[in-house]
């Protein structure tokens, strides 16, 4: 669905009831008004979305809107709990959680977080913002239900910066990974139904993030390195010194890539799908038991048997990806294609929030800003996500399907409706 002024005309009537659940705990009603003001102008079709031109279309004291989303005491938190309750049951049942991360260019060193970093948005080293998010989907469609800044090691060596910026008194440094467990763990304890977790090499080489999973009991498939090194069958351990080891005399491990190549034949699962263009695709599928090298846990010598699978068109060079999976069943090919192509899901979350919806245009500097940002770009996507669905046919999404009560709330989207007329 194309986001336009005619789309936002015909839907603003169906924004209070929406907006209300996910903002009842901020508090104060003047933080009610402000989430309906700032959500309402991401959703305003416009080229910029920062603060200034923001606050010119819908009519405001552009002081007003930055001081509710820098310098207002409101948890980003309490927002995204609320999205957890009241969204993501629409999409059950769920087909997988995604993890990954984004990031926008920005200019000078001031904002939180910045840094020359590898950039998404532009494919290569630039200086940017990076945001680690997770979303749940159906197989078609996703839903944000968390995020959070990366903040690069420079940063958090430097207390002077940070404080500069309002981030939290001694917070320590995480790689983009363990940010990502924290998330997964705060999704899973709201409650939102498992399913298997999807994510790039940036998560998938990571042996900790896998280790993490597992004692979560999530199943995973895991895009991974192929130069990643496992053992088809298990091999001797020892104890030596500290850590637990390969023993000696064992036979040598193999790349993923080489395991790959050496797949008999009658090992491969041709399978084919309809993509959204609506033409028909195949690949083929292929899986192992391995055990992987870096899931060998050196403090306890537990090694745990998990899946190298692989997505293989037929003809190609190399493969479309190799994975490291950890499943409760045994892999089936419609299953493993299932979640192989289902990544693209969160694909489209960061790219109709950065080209409608404003995620890369907030110019402010601080921790808090960002997060409140972050949360509200994803309450104005969840709305356009509401308004598809209820345009599906033979298809009802109940959220905010009551009427609205708080008066924060539809007073601004009155006000709203009058600046339209």
């Amino acid at each position: 669905m194309h986001w336009n002024q005619k789309i936002w005309r015909r839907s603003i009537a169906e924004f209070p009831e929406f907006l209300e659940p996910l903002v009842a705990e901020l508090g104060r009603s003047e933080r009610r008004e402000g989430a309906a003001l700032y959500v309402q102008g991401l959703l305003m079709p416009g080229e910029r979305k920062s603060i200034e031109p923001l606050a010119a279309r819908l009519g405001v004291d552009s002081q007003k809107l930055q001081q509710f989303v820098a310098d207002s005491p409101w948890e980003a938190e309490q927002v995204w709990a609320a999205i957890r309750r009241e969204i993501a049951p629409v999409l059950e049942p769920l087909s997988a959680w995604i993890i990954d991360e984004t990031g926008w260019v920005k200019q000078g060193d001031k904002s939180v977080g910045v840094a020359q970093q590898y950039c998404g948005a532009v494919g290569k080293q630039a200086n940017c913002q990076v945001s680690v998010e997770v979303v749940v989907s159906d197989g078609a469609i996703a839903a944000p239900v968390a995020g959070r800044l990366y903040l690069p090691e420079k940063w958090t060596a430097d207390p002077a910066r940070c404080a500069a910026a309002g981030v939290p008194l001694g917070l320590p440094f995480q790689t983009k990974p363990a940010i990502a467990v924290d998330l997964v763990k705060q999704v899973l304890a709201a409650g939102v139904s498992p399913a298997p977790v999807l994510g790039d090499e940036v998560y998938g080489n990571a042996s900790e993030l896998r280790w993490e999973l597992r004692q979560l009991g999530l199943e995973y498939l895991l895009n991974a390195g192929a130069d990643l090194l496992a053992w088809t069958e298990p091999v001797a351990t020892r104890f030596a010194k500290k850590y637990w080891g390969v023993a000696e005399g064992q036979p040598a491990a193999t790349s993923l890539a080489a395991l790959s190549k050496a797949i008999r034949p009658k090992q491969w699962h041709p399978v084919a799908w309809r993509a959204a263009d609506d033409t028909k695709r195949h690949t083929r599928i292929a899986w192992q038991p391995v055990f992987a090298l870096s899931d060998l846990d050196r403090k306890t010598g537990e090694w745990p048997q998990t899946w190298l699978v692989v997505d293989w068109p037929e003809g190609d060079a190399a493969p479309y990806h190799h994975y490291l999976a950890w499943f409760k069943t045994k892999p089936t090919p419609q299953r493993c294609l299932r979640l192989s192509r289902g990544h693209f899901a969160i694909e489209q979350v960061f790219q109709r929030d950065k080209t409608d919806l404003g995620l890369d245009h907030y110019e402010g500097r601080s921790w808090q800003g960002f997060h409140h940002h972050l949360v509200l770009a994803a309450v104005a996507y969840l709305f356009v996500l509401v308004i598809y669905l209820r345009s599906k046919k033979n298809f009802w999404c109940y959220v905010g399907a009551g009427v609205a009560r708080d008066p924060a709330v539809v007073g601004s989207v009155d006000r709203m409706l009058s600046l339209l007329r």
